[in-house]
């Protein structure tokens, strides 16, 4: 049982200590001032229509999800997608992997190099405690592939791993660059007595998104780099192996390159739990500026704290509080008296530590003790900025929290 108090910011004040399950039960409200500013919110409904509409999404098209936990941190939203039909769960690092052992993920898709001696030896002794631990992770080089087989061989690893061939863009992250690299790789996992060559991993997410018809060019583009070293190996690979790719951006894409091929499909998406009001609601297949069903389940609320130049009002969520790697929040509701109202014609047109700085019209109606309420661009940069996170109904009353870990 986790218990709140005043080491998380956006609980009330007043708050001695409270059960996170008892939450619901406080009759707070958000517009009517029940909550500190700045406070970074989920929308209920929005967040379990996003979970449902995934895992339908993948169904029809016969794709398994494994979404990339990293994203939100939050275990409780780690269950309810593996309660709507998650095959497992994606991690990237190793303290990823010891929370999502310790709170009791099964399947997991390490998506990244494993070759840390300390991670591997943890990952012998998971092995060992619990026969249902299935660990898949990612090889792009011999090196790692010898410090996989070494370390797991003298922690007394009772049984292999998967691994994923892991191919690269250019320029970019982790990954084989070449055809030959991959083969070269893909054998020294076949050999490997503590390693099981199981597929081939990417991520396409990593092509610039300002103009998507050249963003999605590339994405096909690469997945068929990723096909020619599927098909190079696939003498080397089990019946039914392992093809997984997917962001958060160009899932449809992937959908598309893996149509038809007998091989377990595994899609790895996290920000579509959420969605966003920003990038990914712009790129996403399934994002509502696109006509799909994701829609947006975050948002951050501050107070106006001044009206000191006409057209600026400076609002207290900040750097702090919000991402802005991928666009600043967007301001779109106005609260006074425990009423909201849509705020038309507002910008965030920079963020303090603590301020944030908002360009209104001359004639908008706002001043100083009113709340603003945003959405924001990025979600995996705003989740790790805050430790619980309220989750209200459509009234803004708080029915729930959900806390992370990172």
């Amino acid at each position: 049982m986790t218990t709140l108090d005043w080491h998380y910011k956006g609980l009330p004040l007043d708050l001695a200590e409270l059960d996170l399950a008892d939450v619901g039960k406080q009759g707070w409200n958000l517009l009517r001032g029940d909550l500190p500013t700045p406070v970074m919110v989920l929308l209920r409904d929005p967040l379990a229509n996003n979970i449902a509409a995934m895992a339908a999404w993948c169904a029809e098209r016969g794709l398994l999800l494994a979404p990339h936990g990293k994203s939100t941190m939050a275990p409780q939203i780690f269950e309810r997608q593996l309660a709507a039909g998650a095959w497992g769960m994606t991690c990237a690092t190793p303290w990823h992997l010891r929370v999502y052992r310790e709170v009791g993920v099964a399947r997991v898709v390490y998506a990244n190099e494993l070759i840390e001696p300390a991670a591997l030896r943890y990952v012998a002794a998971e092995l060992a405690r619990d026969p249902a631990f299935e660990l898949y992770c990612l090889a792009d080089s011999v090196v790692g592939v010898e410090i996989m087989q070494r370390e797991l061989a003298a922690a007394g690893a009772p049984r292999p791993i998967g691994v994923l061939v892991e191919v690269g863009h250019d320029g970019a992250r982790c990954g084989c660059r070449t055809l030959a690299e991959a083969v070269t790789v893909a054998e020294a996992v076949a050999a490997a007595p503590l390693l099981d060559l199981v597929g081939v991993e990417a991520f396409e997410g990593l092509r610039p998104a300002t103009d998507l018809a050249v963003a999605l060019a590339g994405v096909d583009e690469f997945m068929a780099k990723l096909l020619e070293v599927f098909d190079r190996i696939g003498h080397l690979l089990p019946e039914k192996p392992i093809l997984t790719a997917g962001g958060s951006a160009f899932f449809d894409r992937v959908a598309v390159a893996f149509e038809g091929r007998p091989v377990t499909a595994v899609i790895r998406s996290g920000c579509y739990v959420t969605q966003d009001g920003g990038h990914y609601d712009r790129v996403s297949p399934l994002g509502s500026q696109r006509g799909g069903p994701l829609r947006n389940a975050m948002e951050i609320w501050g107070v106006v704290l001044s009206r000191p130049e006409p057209g600026l009002a400076l609002t207290s969520f900040g750097r702090r509080d919000v991402p802005y790697d991928m666009g600043l929040p967007a301001p779109v509701w106005l609260a006074r008296d425990g009423e909201r109202r849509p705020l038309a014609g507002a910008e965030t047109i920079g963020l303090s530590d603590q301020h944030g700085h908002i360009r209104v019209t001359a004639d908008t109606d706002i001043r100083p003790g009113d709340l603003l309420g945003a959405t924001i661009s990025h979600p995996c940069g705003a989740f790790d900025r805050w430790r619980v996170l309220p989750v209200v109904d459509d009234a803004y009353d708080v029915v729930d929290a959900v806390t992370t870990v990172f």
